[in-house]
């Protein structure tokens, strides 16, 4: 690899456990993902509390950084995912997938057995993605996320059972 491939080279990711210590990246995240994002104090309690299955994609290497993240509460048999976000520059080329599917098994793996979320019904390629890791619809919250501009948009709810 020349010097000049290997600068402009993809990073490569690993998704691992998150705790704590990455607070300040997941509200940078989730700042840029949605209107009204979380704090860093949120994400602290959220990646302190027990119940709290947390994992993140990090670039290879000591300083890896987080280019994305998901959070679910595990009480089995089921869990629910509280979040998920990933950076927007990294949008489109699998990340998201090899998150959602590496949480999965680790929610699994955990007792899980019916996995619940809640997306907007404008989300295309979220609503995507969770269909194809197998997730469907069973119900549906009117005027229930705010946007930024004053709008309103339906909750989806799922659910994936393993």
């Amino acid at each position: 690899m020349s010097l000049l491939t290997s600068f402009f080279a993809k990073p490569s990711f690993i998704v691992q456990p998150i705790g704590a210590e990455r607070a300040e990246e997941c509200e940078a995240l989730h700042g840029a993902s949605f209107a009204f994002g979380w704090s860093k104090i949120d994400f602290e309690s959220y990646l302190t509390d027990p119940h709290v299955i947390a994992d993140g994609a990090v670039t290879e290497g000591a300083k890896g950084r987080l280019g994305g993240f998901i959070l679910s509460r595990l009480l089995p048999p089921d869990a629910e995912v509280l979040t998920f976000a990933v950076d927007p520059a990294r949008r489109g080329a699998g990340l998201g997938w090899m998150l959602l599917d590496k949480h999965i098994e680790n929610l699994e793996r955990g007792g899980a057995r019916l996995v619940f979320l809640e997306v907007a019904d404008d989300n295309e390629a979220a609503l995507k993605l969770y269909s194809r890791a197998g997730f469907r619809e069973i119900g549906r919250r009117e005027n229930y996320y705010q946007r930024a501009d004053g709008t309103k948009r339906a909750a989806v709810n799922m659910r994936l059972e393993m």
